[in-house]
């Protein structure tokens, strides 16, 4: 029977195993500073096995966590995909706006897109892509959709540098008028104050009773601009340079900050008087001469 025992190659290996952790149970009971050449052995082997199985567990662990990252974040191109939809979107927002406004009012306008605005001038002028062969002079109003932004100041065959209202150094100033409901308060709009982001309106009289959010618009006596045009409304009223006039601080009706679509604004009377001021100078310089 002993020897049918040791025959058994399972059950004996399993003999084996328990009489070796029955002593090894023995030997490391109770406290001690050193360990025995079993327990050396035993902890070596389940070490190197522990290390053995936990490198490929990390690195397939790391691979997924990395892949999971990856799906969770877009690509470069969809990213890319992703803006482009949504200037395209901001355009036809703002097509849209143009083309109402187009559609609601009888004045004749030359639609332009912004293809140009210089840092260092930010403030100052934008580059429109409509010139002569459009329609576009010297001196034409340009608004959009929300109001007045300025005037073309120079201008090509196929394109037009447009002096903006935010200009503090621009020309002369633009007749205007406050409505103040029976009778308007005249008065010249020149300067802007950048710091509170205002347009100033000055020579206003003093007799005229002022309130904050009427409405600002150009005057029909403005030898460039075309009357009725928004400029924006009164946000702060005070005394003037002298103290007999009142001076306003105008909210513009328009945003500056992003310029995209614009329209110029072209008026046949206004275009009539540049023509006849321009013939009274020539005469003016003929007369001079003689």
């Amino acid at each position: 029977m002993f020897f049918r025992l040791f025959a058994n190659r399972r059950l004996f290996l399993f003999l084996l195993a328990v009489i070796l952790l029955t002593v090894a149970a023995g030997i490391t009971r109770g406290e001690r500073d050193q360990v025995t050449w079993p327990e050396a052995v035993v902890k070596t082997s389940v070490a190197w096995l522990q290390g053995l199985i936990s490198k490929p567990t990390f690195a397939m662990s790391d691979w997924w966590n990395q892949a999971s990252e990856a799906q969770d974040q877009p690509s470069e191109s969809e990213l890319q995909l992703q803006a482009e939809i949504e200037h395209l979107q901001q355009e036809n927002k703002e097509l849209k706006e143009v083309a109402d406004y187009i559609d609601d009012t009888d004045v004749d306008l030359i639609t332009a897109k912004v293809v140009s605005r210089s840092p260092n001038r930010w403030n100052n002028r934008v580059v429109i892509n409509r010139g002569t062969a459009d329609g576009v002079e010297k001196d034409m109003p340009v608004i959009t959709h929300e109001g007045l932004i300025g005037r073309v100041q120079v201008v090509t065959k196929h394109m037009a540098d447009v002096e903006l209202l935010t200009d503090s150094d621009s020309g002369p100033g633009i007749a205007a008028h406050i409505q103040t409901g029976d009778e308007a308060a005249f008065g010249l709009i020149e300067g802007y104050d950048a710091k509170k982001q205002r347009l100033l309106m000055k020579k206003i009289s003093s007799q005229k009773k002022l309130e904050k959010g009427q409405l600002v618009i150009t005057s029909e006596m403005s030898d460039i601009y075309s009357g009725g045009l928004l400029v924006g409304t009164v946000d702060q009223v005070s005394a003037g340079d002298f103290g007999v006039d009142q001076m306003v601080s105008i909210k513009p009706a328009a945003r500056f900050e992003q310029l995209d679509f614009v329209m110029v604004v072209r008026d046949p009377q206004k275009i009539q008087l540049w023509e006849h001021q321009k013939t009274s100078d020539e005469q003016q310089t003929e007369d001079g001469g003689d």
